[in-house]
């Protein structure tokens, strides 16, 4: 992970792209995501050469960019390093300490068991037993690991470590930085843990350990949308077309969401800005739109990609309630945003200081993830999918308590204090450990 951050950096540098975000951690996942994309279309490029020019390509990249990436004038050419990038962090009290070990070790705790094939084709049909993920991700995950391809098992320790560990890192990341944009950085932190420690989060990933990145793309589409507005330059066009690719590697539905957040970041998002701008912008998108338009119309399957979920969302919803008290604070969280909307005269709710830009792309961005998966693809409403919003909308009554006692630090420690053991003692931490000392057993 550290060579596509660095890689983003790299590209952010030669393309001359700058930005403003909304936190540190915006920098962080955009260069990530941005250096995978590219990632994956050079090992693919890779992964069509011979087997023996494949390998020793590989060690040839890694070799070569990290001689690249650590010779000492790097650091003189481009003024920032890997720390400065997690600059919020820095100051963190003993309360978010505290959550932030927490997150970690409910993190590592919630491994889920091995598979115990270790062929490749086996492993794609483990992983992904609907078959919506596109060979070029395969091809990509094959030549990361492709030193291992003679070791089978640790070949299947490779893919099952990837989909847990970077694509729930990536997750994680991607959700703080989200809600960055709404709520403060302690009640973000509050949120992430919230979401980890949901049993129904477990249980997800160990019955479907593809689900963390078919179902997941939905958070990274609307942060991309929340972000792109927010950088205030026309060269993250590129970011959101290679977003758009991504999710058709994911899953073909995701083709036509992303073409709907490109028009809707055109037409209505940037409505403020020049012709001109919108041009640059589309200039810069025309490239990952291309690269997407191309694979949907290679790999185009009616039956990955029209899969309404109808009114599914709603059993979704009630078993994830169900599953864990904390959310059903959501409820009053989208009272009180319908209020804050419509009732302007309740001053007590107006102090939540969510900008009115913010809202209408929260708001919109909401409803066409919400009707994309009622109609077209049932991804887009699956229950991790559902998992982050839910989390979002809990934290609103939160947040609004937070405001309205923020001058008495005590008592907005204790409140804290006291969600965190909610939070903690229906974790169902016990199952999890279980689960996690079996991969010794096995």
């Amino acid at each position: 992970m550290s060579q596509w951050f660095f890689l983003g950096k790299e590209i952010d540098h030669r393309l001359k792209i700058y930005f403003r975000v909304n936190s540190s951690i915006d920098r962080v996942v955009y260069r990530l995501f941005l250096g995978m994309f590219f990632f994956i279309l050079i090992f693919n490029l890779l992964y069509l050469l011979p087997s023996k020019w494949v390998y020793n390509s590989f060690w040839i990249i890694w070799g070569s960019l990290g001689l690249f990436y650590s010779w000492p004038t790097r650091g003189k050419i481009i003024q920032e390093s890997v720390t400065t990038n997690f600059s919020e962090f820095r100051y963190l009290d003993s309360f978010e300490k505290t959550l932030v070990f927490l997150i970690v070790s409910l993190i590592l705790f919630s491994v889920p068991e091995m598979p115990s094939l270790a062929q490749r084709d086996a492993l794609i049909f483990f992983l992904d037993p609907a078959h919506q993920i596109n060979e070029l991700f395969w091809n990509f995950l094959t030549v990361t690991f492709y030193p291992f391809k003679s070791y089978p098992s640790l070949f299947k320790i490779g893919w099952a470590t990837y989909f847990y560990t970077v694509n729930i890192s990536m997750y994680l990341l991607t959700f703080y930085a989200f809600l960055r944009f709404f709520i403060s950085r302690r009640l973000s932190l509050l949120g992430v843990f919230a979401l980890i420690s949901s049993w129904s989060f477990s249980k997800i990933i160990g019955n479907n350990l593809g689900t963390t990145l078919v179902d997941t793309y939905t958070l990274a589409w609307l942060w991309g949308l929340l972000w792109v507005t927010k950088s205030s330059t026309y060269r993250t066009g590129l970011f959101i077309g290679l977003l758009g690719f991504f999710g058709t590697i994911v899953n073909q539905s995701y083709a036509l969401i992303s073409v709907i957040q490109i028009a809707l970041l055109l037409v209505f998002f940037l409505r403020d800005k020049t012709p001109w701008f919108k041009k640059q912008t589309f200039k810069y998108v025309s490239f990952g739109l291309g690269l997407t338009l191309v694979t949907f119309v290679l790999s185009f399957d009616l039956s990955n990609i029209f899969n309404p979920g109808g009114m599914i969302i709603f059993d979704n919803l009630a078993t994830l309630i169900d599953r864990k008290a904390f959310f059903i604070l959501s409820v009053f969280g989208v009272l009180i945003l319908f209020l804050r909307s419509f009732v302007p005269r309740i001053k007590s709710i107006q102090v939540l200081k969510f900008g009115s830009v913010k809202m209408e792309e929260l708001t919109i961005g909401l409803v066409v993830i919400l009707l994309f998966g009622t109609f077209v693809n049932i991804s887009a409403v699956s229950k991790f999918s559902l998992l982050w919003m839910i989390t979002l909308f809990s934290l609103i009554p939160l947040e609004l308590i937070f405001l309205h006692i923020s001058r008495l630090r005590s008592s907005r420690n204790m409140i804290y204090l006291i969600y965190i053991l909610i939070c903690l003692l229906d974790s169902h931490f016990e199952g999890r450990v279980k689960i996690f000392l079996k991969l010794f057993n096995s």
